[in-house]
């Protein structure tokens, strides 16, 4: 058995770029990352790593991403951001790679808005099944595939710590929880899409607890998932709570090997 463990990223919007930090942190340690499951931006986070992009790439990424080059505002009924910048963004920064590509391999989570039902997605072009796994009601129109009206995968499945495990069901399960604190102040009609989002995940969360072995909780008090202005602030978050949970992580994996 190979050593190392899966991830498991869960969604959390700008709060989301927490899990770079905690990817930066995982190579300080030359921990190896054997898969990644992703719901949301934990999703886009994870098929950028998954086709190549180291984490100080990922940070320097996000660092320098301005709002005009993935968001295209819509009058379509079905939300108020279209989609498609993001999506040819997505190819863009994956050259139009598969899910067959990634290494190490990657799973996304979506719903299917229409039927309720769980959406896994681990086959075809990564740039749609983050586009899919990314749709937040109401912000972003969902994506239509096969048939399938698909929404954000925080949905039913925040921390989809299930998926991670069956990418290799002998290493343990690092799940990363970007959080779903209530914040005190809301500014604008996203701030409250996303506040109720948070509501809905955190009544969500009493029945589905986190499974996993290690559990990583960036602190990131008073954080709005709208704040793609925090970018460094929340890399810096998921580093420190990983580095916390390093002996621990490493702990296992020795009583692993």
């Amino acid at each position: 058995m190979r050593r190392g463990i899966t991830l498991a990223l869960s969604s959390g919007g700008a709060r989301g770029f927490s899990h770079i930090g905690v990817l930066q942190c995982l190579e300080r340690y030359r921990v190896p990352v054997l898969g990644i499951a992703g719901s949301s931006m934990g999703g886009l986070v994870g098929a950028l790593y998954c086709t190549g992009y180291s984490p100080s790439m990922l940070q320097e990424l996000a660092v320098g991403l301005r709002r005009h080059q993935w968001i295209d505002f819509s009058v379509s009924k079905m939300g108020m951001v279209r989609g498609q910048k993001l999506l040819g963004l997505m190819n863009l920064l994956t050259h139009n790679r598969t899910f067959q590509d990634c290494n190490p391999p990657l799973t996304l989570v979506a719903v299917d808005i229409e039927r309720g039902q769980e959406v896994v997605i681990g086959e075809g072009s990564v740039a749609e099944g983050v586009r899919a796994t990314t749709s937040i009601p109401g912000i972003f129109s969902p994506f239509v595939k096969d048939d399938r009206v698909l929404v954000d995968g925080g949905v039913l499945n925040r921390v989809p710590v299930d998926l991670a495990r069956e990418l290799a069901p002998e290493a343990p399960v690092v799940a990363v929880d970007a959080g779903i604190d209530m914040t005190p102040v809301v500014k604008s009609v996203f701030d409250i899409l996303f506040q109720a989002f948070d509501i809905m995940a955190r009544e969500l969360r009493q029945y589905k607890p986190i499974n996993a072995d290690v559990v990583i909780e960036p602190s990131l008090p008073n954080a709005r998932e709208a704040q793609f202005t925090r970018v460094e602030e929340f890399i810096r978050a998921g580093e420190r709570a990983c580095e916390e949970k390093m002996p621990e992580i490493l702990r296992m994996l020795e009583g692993s090997a």
